[in-house]
């Protein structure tokens, strides 16, 4: 069979991570590069044999010659670009956040559903080792009624990531991630009550953020993240059931902070991962191992076997909505219901 060709918009560390892991498919050819600097494009079209650097993203999205557009730049440029490529009728990987509030997640929602293209959002942690390992568990603990998450990272430059014109912060950037795996683990968020903060007063959107979560199922939870704590860029989880607990933890960074925990009344258990092996750990974000390759891997097999993603516009949609109530809740500074 001919391959599917890639096209990338944005040539940052996203841009390079899903051209390293789009080259490795056996069905998957990259062949075009998008980014405002043009250098950085035409330097990275260099590194992967038969692909060219384009001038504008509207160049990318109309070309005939891509069958899949992978969406790695800002996320205020999100719903223009997703527009255009789906129209186009091209596959879209669109990396996360899937816009910049729930608006614009409607509009994107609105242009997935009236085309037959496939359609995912960059929810990579759904194929970590580590995650896939607590889905095998869950059986084991119960009903979850608790579920709490902290990632924390230390970060004290100030870049395009921490102006308003993104939406959001550290919640946007970290904790989405961990929304859509609360939402995957106990159902809908009802209601909220957050805290966001600027801490370091050059940044225009939070860099501080605490939630406490309540979920349709009955479930409680807190959600925190930072870009403060020096200790390291690690992710933790915990959830609670009725009949035990898995406490998780990776990195960004460190494959060897990957860890999973089961604890019941038996006791504690150390439980085996699934580890890549060297050659298949990601060569920017060592610590989130394969999971990169893993969601292509499964977008390329949806397309190829008409099936859905994991992670469609519908859970990107989600993520953002529980991210607008807490921004609602900190400045009304009271609890929010959702859905809105």
């Amino acid at each position: 069979m001919s391959k599917l060709r890639i096209g990338i918009l944005g040539c940052g560390k996203m841009g390079k991570v899903y051209a390293h892991w789009f080259s490795r498919h056996p069905h998957t050819q990259v062949v075009a590069f998008y980014n405002r600097t043009y250098s950085r494009a035409k330097d990275l079209a260099e590194k992967y044999p038969g692909s060219r650097a384009m001038s504008s993203w509207q160049e990318l999205t109309e070309d005939p010659g891509v069958d899949i557009i992978a969406i790695c730049t800002p996320s205020h440029e999100h719903l223009q670009q997703f527009t255009a490529a789906v129209r186009s009728g091209k596959h879209v990987l669109c990396e996360k956040p899937m816009a910049r509030n729930a608006e614009e997640c409607r509009q994107i929602c609105e242009v997935a559903a009236a085309s037959s293209v496939k359609v995912a959002v960059g929810f990579q942690m759904r194929f970590h080792s580590v995650i896939q390992k607590v889905d095998e568990l869950l059986p084991r603990i119960g009903e979850i009624f608790h579920l709490d998450f902290v990632f924390g990272m230390y970060r004290p430059e100030v870049t395009w990531r921490h102006q308003s014109l993104q939406g959001g912060g550290v919640l946007m950037e970290l904790g989405s991630h961990l929304i859509d795996l609360a939402i995957h683990w106990a159902g809908d968020i009802s209601a909220l009550s957050a805290q966001n903060r600027i801490i370091s007063a050059p940044r225009e959107v939070e860099d501080y953020s605490v939630n406490l979560l309540e979920f349709s199922s009955g479930a409680m939870g807190y959600l925190s993240c930072n870009y403060f704590d020096r200790r390291s860029r690690a992710i933790f989880g915990n959830l609670i059931g009725t009949t035990g607990q898995i406490s998780w933890q990776f990195s960004s960074y460190d494959p060897q902070d990957s860890g999973v925990s089961l604890y019941t009344d038996s006791g504690k258990e150390e439980v085996l991962l699934d580890m890549p092996s060297e050659n298949d750990i990601d060569l920017v974000y060592p610590g989130h191992l394969n999971s990169f390759g893993r969601e292509i891997d499964h977008f390329v097999d949806c397309i190829l076997n008409d099936k859905e993603p994991l992670a469609g516009p519908v859970e990107g949609r989600k993520a953002i909505e529980v991210i607008d109530a807490s921004y609602r809740s900190t400045k009304q500074c009271q609890r929010i219901e959702l859905p809105a």
